[in-house]
């Protein structure tokens, strides 16, 4: 019976830190696509983004496949700029704004004038008034 305790202790124990470990960082889902592009691009997303299947591939991929969101104690140390520091994207649509309240699963980094096409260094931002930090890794070379 002892055994079996034990047993048991290692498996929870084993599948907390497994927990913690996949916890650590944050990918954007496949259906939060559209709905980004929709909130930063207004009324003009469907001429602009979506009618163009190449830019809307590219978006879909700078998205899901180059973009995470990641605690700072991945970073410690380093000093890195505010995602906030560039302003707002809000070309295409005025009422862009900063959320007041940060939730990993709703952020939409496209709202920001960041550097997200550079093929040549992974871009990193600290996300204003939290213990978060969204990375771009860089755009592949053709």
């Amino acid at each position: 019976m002892r055994k079996f305790y034990v047993c048991m202790m290692f498996l929870f124990f084993g599948l907390s830190v497994n927990a913690q470990i996949g916890k650590a960082s944050h990918k954007f889902k496949a259906h939060q696509v559209d709905n980004f592009i929709n909130e930063v691009y207004g009324d003009q997303a469907q001429k602009v983004i979506f009618s163009n299947k190449n830019l809307y591939r590219t978006f879909k991929k700078l998205i899901l496949e180059r973009m995470e969101i990641v605690r700072k104690s991945e970073m410690k140390g380093k000093k890195v700029p505010k995602i906030t520091e560039n302003g707002m994207f809000d070309t295409y649509n005025s009422n862009v704004s900063h959320d007041d309240f940060f939730d990993v699963n709703n952020f939409n980094p496209l709202k920001y004038k960041l550097v997200f096409f550079d093929a040549s260094s992974y871009q990193v931002y600290e996300i204003d008034n939290t213990d978060y930090l969204l990375i771009i890794k860089p755009q592949p070379k053709l």
